[in-house]
């Protein structure tokens, strides 16, 4: 009886150690598949950028986004359509976005600027983190700064979630209420989400930077 214990007992851990491996192998093929998703989509949008000139190239990859579909990487639905705004460059995602942007020509100039200060800073990052902090675009307290327009994102974790904000200013308010500032976060994201794949116009508001 004692041996067939010992038969069972190490059966058992030998089957919960398969069971851990197993979930460990898949989370691992996870990360495997999500980083080779956003490598095809950084060659597709790098694809579409070389049809621009080598000036406005360079441009393009400063601004990085569109400034009117905020989430929308430039390139990723084609070609980026360069318009001329304030007398100054200004890329966008599709030809639906011009109107807006030309409609709202000083807003839609200084979000560029904003893009631009947020790109710059986040190309120092690691590429995980910066995808991280590009899911979630804006403050989760001051919610129409962009991440990375402020200098480096300060990063909390709350729940095991990772929750950016734009500065040190926020912290405070954040920690002051973590769950609220959660689902701040996690309302952005998903607001990001909702526009890359539906890319709808109608009822959009220009966002005020």
């Amino acid at each position: 009886m004692k041996i067939a214990r010992q038969l069972t007992a190490t059966l058992m851990v030998a089957m919960m150690a398969g069971v851990s491996l197993a979930h460990e192998g898949h989370e691992h093929g996870e990360a495997n598949h999500d980083h080779e998703t956003m490598m095809k989509n950084e060659k597709k949008i790098s694809e579409a950028l070389s049809a621009l000139s080598a000036e406005d190239q360079k441009l393009a990859k400063a601004q990085r986004f569109c400034p009117i579909m905020t989430y929308d990487r430039l390139g990723a639905m084609g070609t980026p359509l360069k318009v001329m705004i304030e007398g100054k460059p200004i890329f966008l995602c599709c030809k639906a976005c011009k109107e807006d942007a030309v409609k709202n020509g000083e807003k839609t100039a200084k979000a560029v600027m904003k893009l631009r200060d947020s790109t710059e800073t986040l190309a120092k990052l690691p590429m995980d983190e910066r995808m991280a902090i590009e899911a979630q675009k804006y403050c989760a307290i001051a919610n129409t700064s962009f991440l990375g327009s402020m200098g480096n994102p300060i990063k909390l974790e709350i729940d095991g979630k990772p929750v950016y904000l734009c500065c040190n200013g926020c912290t405070k308010k954040a920690q002051s209420d973590p769950a609220g500032t959660l689902a701040n976060a996690q309302k952005l994201i998903k607001a990001g989400t909702h526009q890359g794949h539906d890319h709808e116009h109608a009822g959009h508001q220009h966002s005020d930077q």
